[in-house]
């Protein structure tokens, strides 16, 4: 794999150098790599983009609401408790490596309780009560 140093380094042989062979030579990397790098004009990281799909169904995608209300029921549960219980009501439906999923499910769901929590906080200004709305 090519880092930005490299092309960094290929763009600044280009100019001082005859060849542009040796130039990616020197840089480190394939002659075919560099050209593709000399003609998109960007480095690696900038190349790079975010993937948006799933890999796979979320295990958790059917009962999810009902997870959410125990949430909000009882905010202080542990992923590790609820998936406890999942594996105990439905005995074969989870196995122990989808915990980690549920864990992250979780935390992302108490981000999201936090945010909407501290939108509608009420502050108190010279006795008056405001609402703070964004």
């Amino acid at each position: 794999m090519v880092t930005d140093q490299q092309v960094r380094r290929l763009f600044k042989l280009i100019q001082t150098e005859k060849n542009f062979g040796i130039a990616a030579m020197k840089a480190g990397m394939d002659e075919k790599t560099a050209r593709k790098y000399r003609k998109q004009s960007k480095l690696p990281n900038e190349l790079k983009g975010d993937h948006a799909w799933q890999t796979r169904k979320d295990p958790f995608g059917e009962i999810w609401d009902g997870m959410k209300l125990m949430l909000e029921i009882n905010p202080g549960l542990e992923a590790k408790t609820l998936f406890e219980d999942l594996q105990r009501r439905q005995p074969g439906r989870f196995a122990d490596g989808q915990l980690r999923t549920l864990q992250r499910r979780v935390k992302h769901w108490r981000e999201g309780a936090r945010c909407h929590i501290l939108i509608n906080t009420l502050v108190e200004v010279g006795g008056r009560s405001l609402v703070l709305q964004f």
